[in-house]
């Protein structure tokens, strides 16, 4: 496809080959002027006056390797732009709409210059960005229908109220109103504290103990199963307590709506890094969808876990915030070789700096059995 040149590319091709050709012509003169006083000093022979014999010869020599010079420097600036202004054109002609087009490039094997190492480059970022705008529009999809379910029962059961005022209990539907209206409040936080993570929040770290932060949402949180907890020992690690408390928070509020009958927890300290293990004796999660589960609106058991008041984006918070603090979150095999055990993975802080002793007084630092004499 033939490239219409525009009046800049020409300009700067201009300029580029000018330059190259007077410093071209300047060196070649130069070195060529020396080059023969060098010769007529080196045989003692004086520089002929009064002929131009030899200086013509230099003369048209010059001229026509600066000719030659200039052709080639022509043909490459040119190609070399031209190169460039059919990226310029492509890049263009691509729109939010239409990622898909791509700057060509030579095939594999072929003879490859810096213009088609940055075309390779640009391809390789509308890759990422075809990615992540096809992962935007991904995740407003989903998040519209998921606002979409409890919106579309709250405004049925208002309709209903009303259409049929007589035999309907206004507090019943008052209080159905009010378990959409909070699922819809924990769909909304929850896209919030995505949101977040996304726009590359990175958290305030603090020195948090993680088995008394533990101790503390099992505390607050009310849990239906039974659970078993190991809290022993303190395990520091550096990070926000807060969004370390939503991250525990999730997992155990995801083991307990799976669980059939007992939650596990247990917080260690393993090769210098700190190890939340949350299990429970539900049925469990395939190896096949164990990254699966921390995708945005997954559900496994979609039914299953709307009508038990799962978002499908607890763990996907849960690993974001993992990450956020430089660890990982995983689901491993369960000791018993059934159910879900989910492991986090953090480093942890370093030992704390002793405390400064206090330097004892006057008073401590006598032996016992003396008196302090009185100063005159």
């Amino acid at each position: 496809m033939a490239i219409k040149r525009s009046p800049g590319m020409r300009s700067l091709r201009a300029r580029i080959t000018i330059t190259a050709l007077l410093v071209f012509g300047v060196l070649l003169i130069a070195v060529e002027l020396i080059s023969y006083l060098v010769v007529h000093a080196a045989t003692r022979t004086p520089v002929p006056t009064g002929t131009l014999g030899p200086e013509i010869g230099l003369m048209v020599l010059a001229v026509v390797l600066i000719a030659l010079a200039g052709w080639s420097i022509w043909r490459a600036v040119g190609h070399s732009l031209a190169s460039i202004e059919r990226i310029r054109r492509e890049m263009t002609e691509i729109t939010a709409s239409d990622l898909t087009r791509r700057m060509p490039v030579p095939a594999e094997g072929e003879p490859s210059n810096e213009v088609d190492r940055l075309a390779e480059t640009v391809n390789r970022t509308l890759d990422r960005l075809e990615r992540a705008v096809e992962h935007e529009r991904q995740f407003a999809s989903d998040a519209s229908h998921e606002l979409r379910t409890p919106l579309t029962g709250l405004r049925t059961r208002i309709e209903f109220a009303l259409a049929d005022q007589e035999d309907t209990d206004p507090w019943q539907t008052l209080r159905e109103v009010l378990g959409d209206a909070d699922r819809i409040q924990a769909i909304v936080e929850d896209l919030h504290t995505l949101s977040r993570m996304d726009s590359g929040y990175r958290p305030h770290k603090s020195r948090v103990d993680l088995a008394a932060l533990t101790r503390a949402v099992l505390t607050e949180t009310s849990l239906k199963m039974r659970v078993s907890a190991d809290l022993g020992r303190s395990v520091p690690v550096p990070g926000e307590a807060e969004q370390l408390k939503q991250l525990v928070s999730n997992l155990l509020t995801n083991a307990d709506r799976h669980a059939n009958s007992e939650v596990a927890v247990s917080v260690t300290a393993s090769d210098g890094r700190a190890v939340l293990e949350v299990s429970d004796d539900g049925g469990g999660i395939p190896p096949a969808d164990r990254e699966r589960v921390f995708q945005r609106f997954t559900r496994l058991d979609t039914a299953r876990s709307r009508s038990m008041g799962g978002t499908g984006l607890g763990l996907s918070i849960a690993r974001d915030i993992a990450t956020a603090h430089g660890g990982r979150l995983r689901v491993e095999d369960p000791p018993r070789g059934s159910g879900t055990r989910m492991v986090l993975r953090l480093p942890m802080a370093p030992p704390s700096p002793p405390s400064p002793r206090a330097l004892p007084d006057e008073e401590t630092a006598r032996e016992p059995g003396t008196r302090r004499r009185a100063s005159r």
